[in-house]
């Protein structure tokens, strides 16, 4: 199927603080990938360093700077949910980076299937000098994470926009909770095969604080437990589709409740 970029327009959305050891590459990966009349939206907090500076650098008619509300990530998507246009919106923070061809193979799959919301690609880790080399991390390499990690995804507009925004409360586990209630709309997703993000693991990560993590993580749970909704899983699947998902034993392995926690290892939420 031929795109038809007019009618397909993506959203991504890039919220930043304190951005400026890695901005610029995060956004030069998802420039290369994007059409004419695509979009980013950078949604800045006031930063400590040169972040500002970085973004008015930028000349590309596709990137729009907002003026963050000042409330940390999930604040950030919110604003930058607010003002998409586009009809399939992707999430990506300021120190990750997009995959050559994920773009491009992760669209045509929602095209090809109008019935699905959402599909997913594999995590790809990378471990700048100085980053903690948690054996968490290094295990989630080359895996599909569908909850705990939102930038390996893209989206359907239309489904974003049944549920509330980003809790902005949270300091941890944002996609976690978000994930949760798309599933208790019954979200339906694929998995690609294909790389849909390379996570950077840095010294400077705020998740470098485990306990905290674990905490933030544990208390999303309890949430959602408290809201007294079961979650509703469908995964669609691409049949005989080179791009199809996972075999069927490792998505039903991804399905079975009591291994929902360890397979997709919430800690990696965030």
């Amino acid at each position: 199927m031929a795109f038809d970029n007019r009618m397909t327009k993506t959203s991504i959305i890039i919220p930043v603080r304190d951005g400026s050891n890695f901005l610029a590459e995060a956004i030069a990966s998802v420039l290369a990938q994007l059409a004419g009349d695509d979009e980013i939206l950078v949604v800045w907090d006031d930063s400590d360093d040169d972040t500002a500076s970085i973004l008015q650098r930028l000349t590309d008619s596709r990137i729009r700077a907002l003026k963050g509300p000042g409330k940390g990530v999930s604040g950030g998507r919110n604003a930058g949910l607010a003002a998409a246009a586009g009809e399939f919106i992707a999430f990506i923070d300021h120190d990750d980076l997009w995959p050559a061809g994920r773009h491009r193979i992760m669209k045509q799959a929602m095209l090809d299937d109008p019935r699905i919301d959402a599909v997913f690609g594999r995590m790809r880790i990378r471990l700048e000098p100085g980053a903690i080399p948690w054996q968490w991390v290094l295990d989630l390499d080359g895996r599909h994470v569908p909850g705990p990690n939102l930038g390996t995804g893209m989206f359907r507009s239309s489904v974003l926009r049944r549920i509330r925004g980003f809790d902005e409360s949270l300091r941890f586990g944002e996609d976690v909770d978000y994930f949760f209630r798309l599933q208790e709309i019954g979200i339906q997703f694929s998995l690609c095969d294909v790389d849909g993000l390379i996570y950077r693991r840095h010294k400077t990560n705020c998740t470098n604080d485990q306990l905290a993590v674990q905490n933030s993580v544990f208390d999303v749970i309890r949430r959602k437990l408290a809201r007294g909704a079961r979650s509703k899983i469908a995964i669609s699947s691409l049949p005989g589709h080179p791009r199809s998902s996972l075999p069927s034993s490792t998505v039903g392995r991804l399905l079975k409740p009591s291994t929902l926690v360890e397979t997709w290892s919430w800690r990696s939420a965030l």
